[in-house]
């Protein structure tokens, strides 16, 4: 690897939400983000995206998964050389009840209009906003 190289991790994120709403998770330290995770070693990405939605919110929860809808990359600790490469899917709500995995505190549903009152883990304010900016059209 050349210098400028960088090693990724890659992460699935799921954008649930019904155009108007989406559903954000607050994880331990207060911050918000998408729900999703990583790929686990011999998964594929239906797979891993269904494993990593039913872990985050419960097995009752409901959603239909779109196409990949967004990607990004993420630096989760900028004194760290160490960076995810982030796919974001678009997922519709179909209904169900959400429970929330014990690495979250609570989610909510939020508006385009509440996005700047709401602590987002580094770049996913971008990605939210990208979100809320791409239904709208």
């Amino acid at each position: 690897m050349g210098q400028n190289d960088q090693n990724f991790c890659v992460g699935l994120k799921a954008f649930v939400g019904d155009g108007k709403k989406l559903l954000v998770l607050e994880d331990k330290h207060g911050q918000w983000e998408l729900p999703g995770g990583k790929i686990q070693i011999g998964e594929d990405i239906p797979t891993a995206l269904n494993r990593e939605i039913k872990e985050e919110l419960g097995e009752r929860i409901q959603i239909e998964r779109g196409p990949i809808f967004h990607g990004w990359i993420r630096q989760p600790d900028p004194n760290r050389d160490f960076f995810i490469f982030l796919v974001g899917f678009s997922c519709i709500w179909k209904g169900g009840e959400i429970t929330i995995s014990p690495e979250h505190k609570s989610f909510r549903w939020i508006t385009k209009e509440e996005i700047d009152t709401i602590e987002f883990e580094n770049t996913y304010k971008d990605a939210i906003k990208y979100y809320f900016q791409s239904v709208g059209k």
